[in-house]
């Protein structure tokens, strides 16, 4: 996704509104899935979702186009139906194929799979890849999906089928977490790696953190079969990952954890829709070990008088200890405080950094 120079030699298909010429790339069968369906219990927790799927000039160059359109029609196939048990009647879907300014999009509406699938079935490689440089601005995406998002309600999800190279990195997670602080019942993304650079990985391990707890990262290769395209997809329409964890966060509550985020936005304290899944999940977990006892510390990243942010960070971990007080955990078993700024976990002064610092810490006692 990164600016690059190619020759493309013969050609048979064109790049829409270029006029310039390339090698079609062999298309890849998706995988055989149904609809998922759910268990006793279970709810799909997901009010409105967003195939995202990168058709860029390194997609095409590196040949993996062909593997994340396929995964994109496969989630497509997998999505439950509209009747499947649900925390709201909304259920809506869109699509965003990109490459450079080109797009082949679907508007957010009601949840229809055959146009979903027509939709993801029109995209294809898009952009410059004929030696002017093609580029993959997935801020202006992300921008594009929160506009559509603008004034509603309920939880989203935006699934990314990419090889993690942004032309500019800085700018797609600013825009990441914008779209998250500005959409208040919340945003979880979920990254699928299509392709093996390991700036790649980094940059889309990162983007599903933004979301944290309720974003995912994986590789192309952990979804290669029907029954973990499945999976992927039912976790993703659960509002929870299947497979691996935001890092710093512990398996069990009663070891202490640390929310990354914990759905706080800048200069905010109250826990956020895409937060609530993981603590209820804590309190039930802090309900097998009643003789456990933790501190909640709350954390600020730096901008803001140091004062307030003292008092931020106290609010922060007051929110925490009252949710988990609200899902039936002994007030006495918590000890909320704040050390607002002083203890960042990273320095880097960028959107990212300033997002992983707010947090709050849990931890044994």
């Amino acid at each position: 996704m990164r600016m690059r120079t190619i020759r493309v030699v013969v050609a048979a298909g064109m790049l829409a509104g270029l006029g310039c010429t390339v090698l079609p790339l062999a298309s890849e069968t998706p995988l055989a899935v149904t609809p998922v369906t759910l268990s006793p219990g279970e709810e799909r927790a997901i009010d409105h979702v967003f195939i995202v799927t990168d058709a860029s000039g390194t997609m095409y160059e590196q040949k993996t186009f062909p593997k994340a359109k396929a995964l994109s029609q496969s989630f497509v196939d997998a999505l439950p139906e509209k009747d499947v048990a649900a925390r709201s009647e909304t259920y809506n879907a869109g699509s965003v194929g990109f490459g450079g300014d080109a797009r082949t999009a679907l508007a957010l509406q009601a949840f229809d799979r055959a146009a979903l699938r027509e939709a993801v079935d029109q995209v294809q490689v898009m952009g410059r890849i004929d030696g002017g440089g093609g580029y993959t601005p997935i801020e202006d995406v992300l921008g594009e999906i929160g506009a559509q998002l603008d004034a509603k309600s309920g939880r989203a999800a935006i699934v990314v089928f990419s090889d993690g190279e942004p032309d500019d990195v800085v700018a797609a997670l600013d825009a990441a977490i914008a779209l998250s602080s500005s959409h208040a019942d919340g945003v979880c993304y979920h990254a699928v790696q299509v392709g093996n650079a390991p700036v790649g990985a980094q940059f889309l391990r990162t983007l599903s953190e933004v979301s944290s707890p309720c974003g995912s990262f994986r590789s192309a290769g952990e979804v290669s079969t029907g029954v973990q395209l499945a999976s992927f997809t039912k976790s993703v329409m659960l509002g929870v990952p299947a497979m691996g964890r935001t890092p710093g966060v512990a398996a069990n509550a009663c070891d202490g954890m640390t929310l990354h985020s914990v759905g706080f936005a800048f200069d905010r304290a109250e826990i956020r829709t895409d937060a609530m899944g993981f603590l209820d999940q804590a309190a039930a977990q802090l309900k097998g070990c009643p003789d456990v006892k933790l501190n909640v510390e709350g954390h600020t990243d730096s901008r803001g008088p140091e004062d307030y942010n003292q008092s931020l960070s106290e609010r922060r971990a007051a929110s925490v200890v009252n949710y988990l007080v609200n899902q039936g955990i002994d007030a006495k078993r918590l000890m909320p405080s704040g050390v607002g700024e002083s203890q960042p976990l990273d320095e880097s002064g960028t959107a990212a950094g300033f997002q992983r610092n707010r947090r709050v810490e849990m931890e044994a006692r």
